[in-house]
């Protein structure tokens, strides 16, 4: 078979009718990179654009956990502040109530002394023993019972004066130096509350010299 020569009569590729053309194909290489470079730069910008708005993000939610920590605060004030309450209003309501409840109390003891008067009375005139018995049987029952809500007779007669427990009101010549400064005289009775005193005895208390 013959071979095909081109018009210098050396062999070469078959001819597409078409010359390269260099101009244009380093013009198409120069539009890709051109067109790269542009996308590279859009790219930069998106990424610094993103992180701007993540820092503005970032900066609203400090400000939020900020304000949502002085509402913490606030409310954790505010729980305090009621719990303080609470146990001042608790404080006052336990204080009114022991001040009625020792009210109630004195004017129970107040029968007491008026049973104590009656029996000395009939004790110092001619009187029925049995009705004396009987009046000090109610008072030792009406003691007993005042006893159930912690209140107790405090006997006072021969000790030494304490004015956290007695109330003098006299004073009276001893010739016996061992009474001296001791209750010698008991006008009313004292009694406790548990171990308050509920009402101090009204003393008598020896003077010596």
């Amino acid at each position: 078979m013959a071979n095909t020569h081109d018009g210098n009569g050396a062999d070469g590729p078959a001819d597409d009718g078409e010359p390269f053309d260099a101009v244009a194909a380093a013009a198409e290489l120069g539009d890709l990179a051109s067109a790269s470079a542009e996308g590279a730069a859009a790219d930069s910008s998106y990424v610094r654009d993103l992180e701007t708005e993540v820092e503005s993000l970032s900066a609203m939610v400090a400000q939020k956990d900020a304000q949502i920590k002085k509402i913490e605060d606030r409310l954790d004030d505010a729980l305090e502040d009621v719990e303080r309450s609470k146990q001042r209003v608790e404080r006052e309501a336990d204080k009114v109530l022991e001040q009625k409840s020792k009210k109630l109390l004195l004017g129970f003891i107040d029968v007491l002394d008026d049973l104590e008067r009656a029996i000395e009375a009939a004790r110092s005139t001619d009187h029925n023993p049995a009705v004396v018995e009987g009046v000090e049987m109610v008072r030792r029952t009406f003691l007993s019972r005042l006893g159930q809500f912690g209140v107790s007779h405090r006997p006072s007669m021969g000790e030494t004066f304490d004015p956290n427990v007695h109330d003098a009101v006299s004073m009276v010549a001893v010739s016996d130096a061992a009474q001296h400064n001791k209750v010698v005289g008991v006008a009313q009775e004292g009694y406790l509350l548990g171990d308050v005193v509920l009402r101090p005895a009204r003393v008598a208390v020896g003077k010596h010299g």
